[in-house]
């Protein structure tokens, strides 16, 4: 007999898995307000079925079955260009894949160095993934015009800083 879980695990869960919470309502078909107000403690526990839903399409996004594994498919795929992208420039990938993209701590350090590996790792997926600015922009969890401006920001940039001119260069004679 499975035991249910409470909210805080089910975040925790879907934090761990790095699964955007608009997709994952989406998928339990539950409210994102109704999911950020419990998340946010504005409300007690959600209703028994809410928890169900929820846990059942984390169940599903982890197993990679159902209607909802399209949803979480161009998201896996996102990760593995960050990844490529971070080691290609030769950064922590764990560091780039904690790094909240919606953050904007352009103060820091560190988010600035995770900021420039995601820009390439929008780089590979539009042009060598296939990703359509709307879909990636889906997957990263942003708007299409923070995908569209970091893409533009990399292609002046590329004109200017020539490591990264050479490991774009690099990443298109691996990719084509």
């Amino acid at each position: 007999m499975e035991t249910r879980m409470d909210f805080a695990e089910i975040e925790a869960k879907r934090a761990r898995m790095d699964i955007p919470a608009t997709t994952l309502c989406r998928a339990a078909n539950v409210g994102l307000r109704t999911y950020q107000q419990a998340r946010d403690g504005a409300t007690k526990q959600p209703r028994p079925a809410t928890l169900g839903r929820l846990a059942t399409a984390l169940n599903r996004f982890r197993l990679g079955f159902g209607g909802e594994a399209q949803d979480i498919a161009p998201h896996a795929a996102y990760r593995a260009c960050l990844v490529v992208a971070a080691f290609a420039m030769k950064a922590d990938p764990r560091q780039v894949l904690n790094s909240d993209p919606t953050r904007r701590a352009t103060l820091d350090p560190d988010w600035l160095a995770a900021a420039r590996v995601r820009r390439v790792g929008y780089y590979i997926a539009s042009q060598f993934g296939g990703f359509r600015i709307s879909d990636l922009a889906r997957a990263a969890g942003v708007t299409k015009q923070a995908i569209s401006s970091a893409l533009k920001e990399l292609y002046d940039e590329r004109d200017t800083d020539a490591d990264l001119a050479r490991v774009l260069g690099r990443l298109e004679e691996i990719f084509e």
